[in-house]
């Protein structure tokens, strides 16, 4: 087990508070919130990494042991709230998806125990469809808010608008948001049903209304990143990354708990409103405190001064009574992921599939090539840290090497679409300039896809848009008007990642298939697998020095 720091934690929460007290008028009254926020759990309910099976520093096992110690510190005063990514995302979740999916779902009922008091839902709680969501949620002891996602055809909220928490006679408003971009993703399993809209009006009537509501405090959780471009066409959907905007509205929130983007904030002032992101995987808590003034007798507060720290979880001991309750699920998923299911003498390995053909990514290719019948396959290396081999090849091998819950699809494309979609693609490496950079950190490495059935070359010598040489098809060059059928899967057919050309070609293949699901399969057909069966290197970086520096960037 891991040694405890926890003393750490509560010496900075402590100097918050006082650095919050400090020069306080003693003729008001004062009063005290402590807003305690995830987000991006992926389901990480416990200190587990499934796919490696050992111990690891995040869940929210480690983050209960934080609140507890923060209730008894802050009797009365403690705000437990997550802006959304809870019920997919590692193998826990996916067999609760799955598997055994039982009532109360475990990581609901985790957050039950942990008392929290209102959550927002995020995109991927969509991945499994809209009934595996509502009957996941009904046993939710927390409010879930969510005042841009309506269930159609009438209209009403699909969640609650807002909510109001009381902490003594203070009243904490909640607003929650979730990017629109769950309409490009999960459409399939949405349209007709339920429709997320821009998230900005929404959360300009929803802040309205809570003030008319009497809130001191308000609290928006939004599943949006700060800001930045939207990674998919927003025509007809709305922007997925507004979080900073809010701070421009008429009626402004205090606080705002930040999620989506996976990133990091411990405290930013943008206009006036706190912005707050605790690490994805509960990893880190946001702890922020809140101090307000005026009249205990009459309940009349306002916010004085905000200050947030993040809290690392790392070697935070985990509260055995949240260990306890769960392990009996923690034990059924390690049984599950640990299971073998195939077998390979050799190595295969990720390390390098975003800078050399691989074998590990042909496999992946080829079985939507053969389960599809297209002609091209395309998929990004998810993972560059994923393997397995040579011995036995476990479920939770595959976990690591496909961890997102897509489906297979496959579409018509031609000559000039495919060009475009190579290149960018190749948008995920920098023009090659010896001593600099090769990676371009501004492009997700699951937006670097890799397409087989096709032979081409990425020289990085030449500036984006034009780098895609020697694309042929079977020795012959490709020309605009040639027309192929292309295996993908369906965040990228939708148009994720920025790719809205793809959204437009014709669909020939949808049968709803989980994609993890089909590689388990190919692998339990084959018994074992060997590299000679699937590897057929087609496609290489240039120059060779850019070759190079793109294998440094991935060495360890």
């Amino acid at each position: 087990m891991s040694k405890p720091l926890w003393g750490t934690a509560f010496l900075v929460c402590c100097a918050c508070l006082c650095c919050l007290s400090a020069g306080v008028a003693s003729a008001q009254d004062t009063a005290r919130v402590v807003v305690v926020a995830t987000t991006d759990v992926h389901g990480r309910v416990m200190h587990w990494d499934y796919e490696r099976d050992r111990e690891a520093p995040w869940g929210l096992s480690r983050a209960a042991t934080v609140v507890d110690s923060l209730r008894r510190t802050y009797p009365g005063q403690v705000v437990l709230v997550d802006a959304g990514d809870l019920l997919q995302g590692n193998p826990f979740a996916a067999y609760f998806a799955t598997v055994r999916r039982v009532r109360p779902h475990p990581i609901v009922e985790a957050m039950n125990v942990l008392g929290y008091d209102a959550a927002v839902p995020g995109n991927h709680e969509f991945d499994f469809g809209l009934e595996f969501l509502e009957r996941s949620t009904a046993d939710a002891k927390y409010r879930i808010v969510a005042g841009n996602v309506f269930r159609l055809p009438q209209r009403t909220f699909l969640y609650l608008d807002g909510a109001t928490v009381e902490r003594g006679t203070v009243r904490v408003g909640i607003a929650g948001f979730t990017t629109p971009g769950v309409m490009v993703w999960n459409g399939g399993h949405l349209v007709g049903r339920v429709v997320v809209e821009p998230i900005l009006p929404h959360a300009d009537r929803s802040l309205r209304e809570l003030q008319a509501r009497g809130a001191h405090l308000k609290v928006v959780l939004i599943h949006s990143g700060l800001d930045g471009v939207s990674s998919y066409d927003t025509a007809g959907v709305g922007a997925e990354n507004v979080a900073a905007a809010l701070a421009g509205l008429g009626v402004k929130p205090d606080l705002v708990v930040v999620g989506h983007s996976h990133r990091r904030l411990r405290d930013s002032v943008i206009e006036g409103v706190h912005f707050v992101q605790p690490d994805p995987w509960a990893r880190s808590l946001s702890v922020v405190h809140v101090l307000l003034t005026g009249d205990s007798s009459a309940g009349n507060w306002k916010v004085d001064r905000i200050a947030g720290e993040l809290v690392p979880l790392q070697n935070v001991v985990p509260d055995p009574r949240v260990a306890g309750r769960f392990a009996p699920f923690h034990e059924e998923v390690r049984a599950w992921v640990l299971r073998p299911i195939a077998t390979t003498r050799e190595r295969w390995s990720a390390q390098y599939a975003r800078v050399e053909d691989t074998p590990i990514i042909d496999f992946i290719n080829r079985v939507q090539q053969s389960v599809t019948g297209a002609q091209l396959s395309a998929t990004a290396a998810f993972n560059v840290e994923a393997g397995f081999g040579p011995g036995p090849i476990r479920l939770g091998d595959v976990a690591a090497l496909y961890p997102y819950e897509n489906t297979l699809k496959a579409v018509k494309i031609d000559g000039a679409t495919l060009k475009w979609y190579l290149e960018k693609s190749a948008l995920y490496f920098r023009t090659f300039r010896p001593g600099e950079p090769i990676v371009n950190d501004s492009v997700p490495g699951y937006n670097f896809d890799i397409v087989s059935g096709v032979s081409y070359s990425i020289d990085l010598s030449r500036p984006p848009g034009s780098r895609i040489r020697d694309l042929e098809y079977r020795g012959r060059p490709v020309t605009p008007a040639d027309t192929f059928t292309l295996a993908l899967n369906s965040y990228r057919q939708a148009g994720g990642g920025g790719y809205d050309r793809l959204r437009q070609l014709p669909v020939i293949y949808d049968r709803d298939e989980s994609l993890r699901d089909l590689l388990v399969e190919a692998m339990r057909r084959a018994g074992e697998l060997k590299t000679s069966d699937y590897f057929e290197p087609s496609w290489q970086l240039l120059p060779p020095q850019a070759r190079e520096a793109a294998r440094k960037a991935f060495s360890r």
